[in-house]
């Protein structure tokens, strides 16, 4: 069972916070990860959850995940190297002049085990320092856990792969403890979950009602409280298609189709189509406020 797996987990992850997770309205929220990231922006289910929490407070929030990224840049390398990709990814954080940036690596680099946990570590370090400059509230999430789902992932697997999660969870919950950032740990918040599963796809990546049976349990990993109930049903589904809306724009923006030969080394090619980007920038702006009406329409 799903609860079961998540209540095991509890036992070497000790929950800990630095402190409660808060918006305050003006906020431009960040959030660089993953696969766990880059899918919620399919769904917004986990968005919502947060315009639910905090329904008085007016923000943004810009979704960079990249599926099987890492700490290192990884999986945004392309054709370049990952240091490439690395860079690309701190300047579009960067860019964006973040104040809450939300990090969520650890998933992909278990799969090293102990003997890749000193290169996360030092990986997340230089993350962590490059994003410096944007001098933004930082939140630290540990990894989500694994389930046993038939023909991807046996109950045997489930368990191995879970205790390099925990191993890779503590890690990241002692370095937000010295920098001072929030902890956010659904690797044990998640074990509240009373839904059956399966909540993914292949026992890691989440499916659209893995987001949305986990939405207040993620809120619970920030402790952020509860999830407003004028955001439920038909009125919250309106604000999430809104989101999803929203999230597409801006993917097309920063992560366009055909990159290589807008931007990369075929722009020769067609770069001068290049200036078309762009102008998804002010429909992204519209987005946001077809958001925001909506959440004021709810409160």
């Amino acid at each position: 069972m799903f609860t079961a797996l998540l209540a095991a987990c509890a036992a070497t992850i000790v929950q800990p916070s630095t402190r409660p997770f808060a918006i305050e309205n003006g906020d431009r929220i960040v959030w660089i990860g993953s696969t766990l990231v880059e899918r919620e922006q399919r769904y917004g289910y986990w968005e919502l959850a947060l315009h639910a929490a905090f329904p008085d407070k007016q923000f943004t929030l810009r979704n960079l995940g990249w599926s099987g990224d890492t700490v290192h840049g990884d999986a945004r390398a392309g054709f370049e190297t990952p240091a490439k990709g690395f860079k690309d990814l701190v300047k579009l954080a960067l860019d964006l002049k973040p104040t809450i940036i939300l990090v969520s690596y650890g998933t992909n680099e278990s799969f090293e085990g102990e003997a890749g946990l000193p290169r996360f570590e030092k990986g997340l370090r230089t993350l962590l320092d490059a994003l410096k400059p944007a001098n933004a509230r930082i939140v630290l999430f540990s990894p989500t856990p694994f389930e046993a789902v038939p023909g991807h992932v046996t109950v045997e697997q489930r368990e191995a792969k879970n205790k390099n999660l925990e191993m890779y969870g503590r890690s990241i919950r002692d370095l937000a403890h010295e920098r001072d950032h929030i902890f956010a740990d659904p690797l044990t918040r998640f074990r509240n979950i009373r839904h059956p599963g399966p909540f993914t796809d292949n026992g890691m990546h989440y499916t659209a009602r893995g987001y949305e049976l986990t939405g207040p349990s993620f809120l619970n990993s920030l402790a952020a409280g509860g999830m407003n109930e004028k955001f439920r049903g038909e009125s919250g589904e309106k604000l999430r298609l809104a989101i999803v809306a929203k999230n597409e724009l801006f993917f097309h923006r920063w992560r366009p189709q055909n990159e290589t030969y807008l931007f990369g080394f075929r722009k020769h090619e067609q770069g001068n189509n290049a200036v078309e980007v762009a102008k998804f920038e002010p429909l992204v702006a519209e987005a946001d406020k077809e958001i925001e009406a909506i959440r004021k329409s709810l409160k």
